[in-house]
């Protein structure tokens, strides 16, 4: 299966709506998704992520973010 890397960004500072919808994410995918790293400011979430295109397509592009990880 190809993995491909990634790395997802979402904040909350009046709604956790979008960090809920990416931690709900994480439990269902847990066993096909791996989190390299992961990072929080408070309100500002990064996760460094490594899974298939079927899981990641799941996910808003608003979340998808540009990072050395993912060589973007």
């Amino acid at each position: 299966m190809q993995m491909t890397r990634t790395t997802l960004f979402v904040e909350h500072f009046e709604s956790a709506e979008d960090y809920d919808r990416v931690t709900s994410w994480l439990e269902r995918w847990k066993k096909g998704v791996r989190v390299a790293d992961y990072s929080t400011g408070g309100y500002e979430h990064i996760w460094n992520v490594e899974g298939p295109d079927e899981a990641l397509s799941e996910l808003p592009q608003e979340y998808f973010c540009s990072s050395e990880w993912a060589g973007i």
